[in-house]
C-alpha cells in the first residue's frame, strides 16, 4: 500500500499543483526541490501534518539516499523543463535530466520503492533530423 511519495521537482510548475493534491488525499508527501523560484510553493496548504520539504539537489546521493528511506512510491518530475532553459546551460541541463535519472532509480530500487513514476514533457526527448523507421 503506497502511503509515502517522495516528488521530485516539487516547487515547479506540476510539482507545485501536485502535492497538495497528494496531501488532500491522505498521502505523506516529501517535497524534494532546489526551490530556485522560491521556497514559498506550499504556503497555501492549510494542514502541512504530512509534508516533509527537502531542499536539495538531485544529484546529492547521500541527500537521496535519507530521503527514500521509508518511501513507498517516487513520483519524478525534477529537470531542467523547456528548451530555451536547458540551452543556457546544457551541461546542467544534461547533468540533471539524463545523468540524475540512473542514480535515482537505482537508489529507489535499493530503498524498497514500489512504485517509480516517470512524468516528463516533448522537451526531454530531443529533435531528430530524420524520420524515425518502425
Amino acid at each position: 500500500m503506497i502511503k509515502t511519495i517522495l516528488l521530485t521537482g516539487a516547487g515547479g510548475y506540476v510539482g507545485s499543483v501536485l502535492t497538495p493534491k497528494l496531501l488532500k488525499i491522505g498521502y505523506e508527501v516529501r517535497a524534494f526541490d532546489l526551490y530556485i523560484y522560491g521556497d514559498d510553493v506550499f504556503n497555501a496548504v492549510d494542514d502541512k501534518t504530512n509534508l516533509t520539504v527537502i531542499k536539495g539537489d538531485l544529484r546529492d546521493i547521500e541527500l537521496l539516499k535519507r530521503s527514500l528511506v521509508n518511501v513507498d512510491a517516487v513520483i519524478h518530475l525534477a529537470c531542467i523543463s523547456n528548451d530555451p532553459s536547458f540551452e543556457l546551460n546544457p551541461d546542467l541541463g544534461k547533468s540533471i535530466n539524463y545523468d540524475a535519472f540512473v542514480p535515482l532509480v537505482e537508489l529507489s530500487k535499493q530503498a524498497g520503492v514500489e512504485r517509480f513514476v516517470y512524468a516528463s514533457s516533448s522537451s526531454v526527448y530531443g529533435v531528430r533530423d530524420e524520420l524515425a523507421v518502425t
